[in-house]
C-alpha cells in the first residue's frame, strides 16, 4: 500500500463567500490589534494589508499600504499590493503604472518583466508590451524564446534595425536560428488547465474579472503569479482568466467595473472549471464591484495498492 496525495476543487456561491468574508473579518481585527502593538513593523503592515484585502475592505487596506510605503517608498511588495488595490478599485492605468515602478526598482527581475509584457499584450498596448519583451531578451541573451518574442514584436512595430541588434547579441548562428524559429512560431496563451474562470455579461461595458488569493493578492489580466493565463482584457461582454496550477486554499471570484463607478445594473454569469469540476454562478453588479463566489482547492490523500488499485479515500 502507498499513500497518494491529490487535489480536489470545489465551487461555492455568493452566500458561502459572504460567510467566509465574515470569518475573514476576525483576521482583520487580530491584525489591526497586532499593528497597534508594533506600529513600525513591516511584517504587521503586510499582515493587515493581506487580511483587509481578503475581507474586501479596500479603502482601509489602501490606508495601511500607504502608511507602509511612507516608511519605505521603494518596497516592491508594498508597491505590488498598492497596484492590486488600484486595479480592484477600477484604476487599471494607475495599477499598471505602479507595477512598472516595481520593475524600475528591479529591472533584471524576469518574472516582473514577463508579467508586465503579458499585461500590456492582454490590454492591446503592443508598444509597451514590446519594451518589456526587449528587456527580457536583453536579460536572457541566450534564451531563444525570449529573444524570439522580442524579435516578433519589434518587427510588428516596424523596428527592423532594433530586431537585428537583438539577434546580434546572441552568441552564435545556431542560437540565432533558434530565435528566428521562435519568432515565427508565435502562439497565443492557452486559457485552460487546473482552474479556468469565464465571465460573460449582457452590457456593452468593460468589466474586470479577478481571483483574490489566500494571501490577499489579486490575479487578473494583469497577472499576479507566473502561472496566470488570460485573454483580451479589453473585450466587452466577456473575460477569462486561468491558473495552470492552482495551489491549495480559497480564492474569491470578483467582478469590478473598469472605471470604479456606480452605474447601471449589469447581469451576467461566471462559469468555473476547477480540477474536473464545473459550475456556473449568476451575478448582478449594481455598485463598483461584487464577490460572485469562491473556489476552494483542497488536498486529499488515498491509499492505493502498489499494483494501482485504490483502496480508500482520506481527507
Amino acid at each position: 500500500m502507498r499513500r497518494v496525495w491529490h487535489r480536489e476543487g470545489f465551487v461555492q456561491d455568493d452566500e458561502a463567500a459572504r460567510r467566509r468574508l465574515e470569518r475573514d473579518g476576525d483576521a482583520v481585527r487580530s491584525a489591526e490589534a497586532a499593528l497597534r502593538d508594533e506600529p513600525d513593523s513591516r511584517d504587521r503592515h503586510r499582515a493587515l494589508v493581506r487580511a483587509l484585502s481578503r475581507a474586501g475592505d479596500l479603502e482601509r487596506a489602501r490606508e495601511v499600504v500607504e502608511a507602509w510605503m511612507a516608511r519605505d517608498r521603494l518596497d516592491p511588495e508594498a508597491l505590488t499590493y498598492f497596484s492590486d488595490l488600484l486595479g480592484r478599485q477600477g484604476d487599471a492605468e494607475s495599477a499598471l503604472r505602479e507595477l512598472s515602478g516595481v520593475v524600475d526598482l528591479q529591472p533584471d527581475n524576469v518574472r516582473l518583466q514577463r508579467r508586465l509584457a503579458k499585461a500590456f499584450e492582454r490590454s492591446g498596448d503592443v508598444r509597451r508590451a514590446c519594451s518589456h519583451r526587449v528587456a527580457l531578451a536583453e536579460i536572457q541573451k541566450t534564451d531563444a524564446r525570449a529573444v524570439g518574442a522580442a524579435l516578433r514584436c519589434e518587427r510588428v512595430l516596424g523596428e527592423r534595425e532594433a530586431a537585428e541588434r537583438l539577434l546580434s547579441l546572441m552568441p552564435d548562428e545556431a542560437s540565432r536560428a533558434r530565435a528566428e524559429r521562435a519568432a515565427d512560431s508565435a502562439r497565443g496563451e492557452r486559457v485552460r488547465d487546473d482552474l479556468l474562470v469565464n465571465a460573460t455579461w449582457r452590457a456593452d461595458e468593460d468589466l474586470d474579472l479577478s481571483l483574490i488569493t489566500p494571501q490577499g493578492t489579486r490575479l487578473s489580466w494583469m497577472g499576479g503569479r507566473t502561472n496566470v493565463v488570460g485573454d483580451d482584457a479589453a473585450r466587452r461582454g466577456e473575460e477569462r482568466i486561468g491558473l495552470r496550477r492552482a495551489g491549495r486554499g480559497t480564492y474569491y471570484i470578483e467582478i469590478s467595473r473598469r472605471d470604479g463607478s456606480v452605474a447601471d445594473r449589469i447581469d451576467g454569469t461566471v462559469t468555473i472549471r476547477v480540477l474536473g469540476q464545473r459550475r456556473s454562478l449568476p451575478f448582478t453588479l449594481t455598485g463598483a464591484r461584487t464577490t460572485v463566489g469562491l473556489v476552494r482547492v483542497a488536498g486529499r490523500w488515498r491509499m492505493e495498492r502498489v499494483n494501482g488499485g485504490p483502496s480508500g479515500l482520506r481527507r
